[in-house]
């Protein structure tokens, strides 16, 4: 009996938390300014959220960047030299901007500190680059990266599908794909990825996810918000692999800065 209160108290706060959530998620679209500085200039041109100034303060965009981890490049190679001489599970990743000066702030703040109006322009600018890789690219499927429950438990929501669920992708292709948040699961998550060493994320990403579908002969697009090294991401690629996919690419936010 005192394990079925726990749980009823523990649905029962996911669910309180989740409501909050909405309802300063809807507030914070009809709030005006941008929700980096609080300032009222002219908007930039990807989002009517962020005004131009601060979004010339992003940095990475429109560089040539490795076709296979995105890692920003000071020739014309295609790939770097890690990446050509250990390909990666994944084909190709693209990544909107660098983890730098705005990007960082507005993904830390609102997966870690509640700012929850910064929603929405993240999900502006990952409208516009799934807008670039619809240009070249359809996959049959689009899967963002999951979260592990007890995460999902403590947070009160999924920052990343949260962000996913604001993207009309429906007017990106004729035919356009599914998205599938429990296409995979996570089995475990022992300790936050972001206070990792690179060889010890690898360690620790290391058979966290099962697929929970079939995916043969399809071309998976993974969503994630940050690649730093790729254990996350290449990890999930070679689940989906093995569970029959075609191929797998990678779409992020921001790319951890790195200069080869």
């Amino acid at each position: 009996m005192a394990w079925y209160d726990a749980q009823m108290e523990n649905h029962i706060l996911t669910w309180s938390r989740t409501q909050t959530i909405r309802v300063r998620n809807q507030l914070a679209r009809w709030v005006g300014g941008c929700v980096y500085c609080g300032g009222s200039g002219a908007a930039c041109a990807f989002s009517p959220r962020l005004c131009a100034p601060c979004a010339d303060k992003l940095t990475g965009l429109n560089v040539h960047r490795c076709g296979q981890c995105a890692v920003m490049l000071m020739t014309d190679d295609a790939l770097c030299l890690p990446c050509m001489q250990s390909p990666p599970a994944l084909r190709y990743v693209f990544a909107f901007a660098d983890y730098h000066s705005v990007m960082q702030h507005l993904i830390l703040n609102y997966k870690f500190h509640n700012m929850l109006h910064a929603a929405p322009v993240l999900a502006d600018m990952l409208h516009a680059a799934l807008t670039l890789y619809a240009q070249h690219l359809r996959p049959d499927v689009i899967v963002p990266v999951p979260q592990f429950d007890g995460l999902t438990h403590m947070r009160g929501f999924v920052p990343l599908l949260h962000i996913v669920r604001q993207v009309d992708v429906q007017r990106l292709w004729l035919n356009p794909p599914q998205i599938q948040a429990n296409a995979v699961i996570r089995l475990h998550h022992a300790h936050l990825q972001v206070s990792s060493a690179p060889e010890q994320r690898r360690q620790q990403i290391k058979n966290a996810f099962a697929a929970a579908c079939d995916f043969t002969g399809q071309q998976v697009l993974l969503i994630d918000d940050v690649y730093t090294t790729g254990a996350t991401l290449n990890e999930l690629a070679r689940v989906c692999l093995e569970a029959g996919a075609k191929s797998v690419d990678a779409l992020v936010l921001a790319r951890g800065r790195k200069v080869k």
